[in-house]
């Protein structure tokens, strides 16, 4: 019988698991090349469509922050609105969004002393200007934090250890992982905020998010309606939710989209830059006609690098 062990080695991708996505070009020529794994899954939980192996697990990083949603309001976390969509969030730390971390916590009684994720600089440009000093409420994952305490006060558990692995929150996390996924974990360390990090099939990331977008009505809706809440006003994710696609990106190019119908689309890119991943989602999504031609274009121009030659465009990145 094969063991975890021998399973996790068997599914780690190889460079051979990761085919060509998407490519830049400069007047013609091929500037750069990407690399990736993406997987369209339909309303069934079967695999539609793919591009490299889809089998293959991977760390989704900070894409499977809705999931955690889930996990929380299981929990009792009551939020709703703004609140919920920060407590899910890949944020760039302006004053709206620490403003919202803040209303978490003083909703259950705690203050940013609270939080154990580490400290930063806000990442969006004009609140890093006006910043003076790197705290925990502008690290992008502080309202994840604040929504982790806020639900253990909800659940009468315990804020000091929310980030151990056998913590309750932290075990009925990975049960929603492996009931959204339909996969087993195989292995689980650490993410770079200080939580618990799983691993997930890229086909199984897919998965989740097709069953996220169709079940977690609530939440969808949350973030949805505030965007901006979730990652920034022009982060891709945004931009996706702006046409009615729920979408979450993670650390090392991890891009995932939920439809309400079911279906949901995940992609990787091998090495680690983003810019290639919701274009390259997006693709898959238009290809299978889930996805309006005019919608595609429009996301894809904002979404985009473009080739410059002065003011003159020479060429674009393009999925394939």
């Amino acid at each position: 019988m094969t063991n975890a062990a021998e399973t996790l080695h068997l599914l780690t991708p190889t460079p051979t698991d990761f085919v060509e996505v998407a490519v830049l070009e400069r007047a013609g020529l091929v500037e750069s090349r990407h690399r990736g794994i993406a997987a369209l899954v339909g309303p069934d939980g079967k695999l539609v469509d793919h591009m490299g192996s889809a089998k293959r697990v991977i760390f989704p990083r900070s894409a499977v922050k809705p999931l955690q949603a889930v996990a929380m309001r299981r929990a009792g976390l009551k939020l709703t609105g703004e609140q919920l969509a920060i407590s899910l969030a890949s944020h760039h730390g302006t004053a709206a969004h620490t403003d919202l971390v803040r209303q978490v916590l003083a909703g259950a009684g705690l203050t940013e002393d609270a939080l154990q994720c580490p400290v930063a600089w806000p990442s969006n440009a004009a609140a890093r200007s006006a910043a003076t000093e790197e705290t925990r409420l502008a690290f992008n994952c502080s309202g994840k934090h604040a929504g982790f305490l806020a639900t253990c006060v909800a659940a009468g558990w315990d804020t000091e250890t929310y980030l151990d692995a056998e913590h309750p929150l932290q075990v009925l996390i990975r049960e929603v992982l492996e009931e959204y996924s339909q996969e087993p974990i195989l292995l689980s360390t650490v993410d770079g905020c200080g939580a618990p990090l799983h691993t997930i099939t890229v086909e199984g990331l897919a998965r989740a998010f097709g069953k996220f977008a169709s079940d977690e009505v609530g939440i969808v809706d949350a973030m949805l309606a505030s965007p901006w809440a979730v990652g920034d006003t022009k982060s891709p994710d945004a931009l996706v939710m702006q046409h009615g696609m729920v979408a979450k990106l993670g650390a090392e190019a991890v891009f995932a989209i939920g439809l309400r119908d079911g279906h949901g689309v995940a992609v990787k890119i091998a090495d680690g830059g983003l810019r290639a991943a919701p274009l390259v989602a997006l693709r898959l999504l238009q290809r299978n006609g889930l996805l309006e031609a005019s919608t595609y274009d429009q996301l894809a121009d904002e979404l985009t690098v473009k080739s410059m030659g002065g003011a003159v465009e020479l060429g674009r990145l393009r999925a394939l």
